[in-house]
């Protein structure tokens, strides 16, 4: 809209006016200024370290050097320089491409897992559905926004106090693979170590099978989660529609594969729906709730949102639609019988309920609660109220793939179907801050230097004294911990 570009124009004259303003005393600033070959030489010496530095780092992060990658976090203020669109739109480097440089375990900084994993050859070979909906709340989890997914829910487990492990995609499809804390996310992209999970599926012999409405390489699931999955087993490039019809496209392709498929291979296939993300999408015919309409958001606030969020449930409802479609087609192969299905969203999205829109933000209930449906032939439908989180995903699925090791091993969640009330407390992660949560609130931490101090909510999100965050000292050594337990 016109606001937004009037205010890119007043961004640039800003910049064009304070540059001006220092050639005009350029001049005067220059007479103070030491001059001699010495400091000529410095300044050069300086020059060509941080252009080999940069340089060197960027060449790396293009062509997986993991020997150079590894080491961008060992410095907590080190500003990395990458230029991976630019290498793509303009240099013609593919940011999909398998990865063919693996790191020397003897030289890793990760001891992850803990112990090789224990695996029973002999284990019922089930398939595996993971569906994923980029921004989805719990709360969206309702018979009138999405009836196919709560039908299936009516025989499956409903886990109706559900974390993700991060406040936006990154950190939530991470979590949900690795099942570890999100600090772990920099080490294993840049050693382009893979979960257990996906190592145990591919060495087991199965299909694997990946639908995406938006490319794997950005952020870089391409290589961290599915490093090993061979590109002929991708599909992330559907036309460029906007997200509804690549939403569309990715659900006829997953459709048609289970119709083909041979019946005597296992296999595992991750969708991931993008339609309900930023713009949230849809074709005619699906405006159920209404007004709906997309609005500029430098003009949004808590009086004017509800139409906007109306479009998103129109997305969200969009989508369920679609994954109706995918379970006909379980159903109609005989799937159900011997399949996993599993529903969640990568994270959730705030309208402004706890006084800001959008993920990336904080870690308010609407921002990382997300539901979670998972149907396991054999087990009946329970509504779990206790409190669980994408990091015990990986640890139900991998004991359904015959894993006999203790979750610890190479998690910090526990099985979903373990008895117990669950636990205390859950950790959620973002790029430069990280969150424990508890029922009655949470503290959020900082990651890095320049994000300040601690800083505890209760549970409706309201800031409280040091007293409240003093409570969550046991928590706090605990986190500290865990977030280092599988680093060298």
């Amino acid at each position: 809209g016109w606001l937004t570009k009037a205010l890119f124009a007043g961004a640039a004259a800003g910049v064009f006016a304070l540059q001006w303003l220092f050639w005009r005393l350029a001049g005067r600033l220059a007479s103070r200024v030491p001059s001699g070959r010495r400091l000529a030489a410095l300044a050069g010496v300086l020059l060509l370290a941080v252009a080999a530095d940069k340089g060197l780092f960027a060449w790396g992060t293009l062509y997986d050097s993991v020997y150079i990658t590894r080491n961008a976090r060992l410095f907590p203020l080190y500003q990395p320089l990458t230029v991976r669109s630019l290498a793509s739109k303009y240099l013609g480097v593919k940011l999909d491409g398998e990865v063919s440089i693996k790191a020397d375990l003897k030289y890793t900084g990760l001891d992850y897992p803990k112990a090789p994993l224990s695996v029973d050859a002999k284990a019922r070979p089930l398939n595996f559905l993971v569906i994923v909906v980029d921004s989805l709340r719990a709360d969206m989890l309702d018979p009138q926004i999405m009836p196919e997914t709560w039908s299936l829910a009516a025989r499956a487990r409903r886990f109706t106090n559900h974390y993700s492990g991060g406040n936006c995609t990154r950190f939530g499809i991470f979590s949900m693979f690795y099942g570890i804390y999100g600090n772990y996310w920099f080490p294993m992209l840049g050693e382009r170590r893979g979960p257990v999970l996906m190592d145990v599926l591919l060495d087991r012999g199965y299909d694997v099978r990946l639908f995406a409405s938006a490319k794997l390489s950005f952020p870089e699931f391409n290589k961290t989660c599915f490093v090993r999955v061979p590109r002929s087993g991708i599909y992330d490039e559907p036309p460029p529609r906007d997200g509804a019809g690549r939403d569309r496209d990715i659900s006829e392709r997953l459709s048609a594969y289970l119709r083909a498929r041979k019946q005597g291979k296992p296999y595992f296939a991750f969708v991931f729906y993008d339609a309900s993300h930023g713009s949230y999408d849809y074709p005619p015919g699906y405006d159920k709730f209404r007004p709906s309409e997309g609005l500029n958001p430098l003009m949004l606030n808590k009086d004017n949102f509800r139409p906007l969020f109306n479009k998103y449930k129109n997305s969200v409802h969009y989508d369920d639609s679609l994954i109706g479609g995918v379970l006909k087609a379980v159903k109609e192969t005989g799937g159900f019988r011997d399949t996993v299905v599993l529903i969640a969203g990568d994270h959730g999205e705030p309208f402004f309920e706890r006084g800001y829109y959008g993920h990336n933000q904080g870690y308010s209930p609407e921002e990382v609660r997300v539901p979670l449906v998972l149907y396991v032939p054999g087990r009946g439908a329970l509504m779990e109220k206790k409190m669980t989180s994408h990091m015990d995903i990986p640890p139900t699925l991998l004991k359904l793939l015959g894993v006999g090791n203790p979750p610890s091993d190479y998690s910090s969640g526990t099985d979903l179907f373990s008895a117990g009330a669950g636990r205390k407390s859950v950790a959620v992660f973002s790029w430069d801050t990280a969150a424990i949560i508890r029922e009655d609130g949470l503290i959020v931490m900082p990651l890095a230097a320049y994000k300040g101090g601690v800083k505890a909510y209760d549970a409706e999100y309201k800031e409280m004294g040091r007293s409240f965050a003093a409570s969550f000292g046991p928590l706090m050594g605990e986190f500290q911990k865990e977030g280092r337990r599988f680093s060298r």
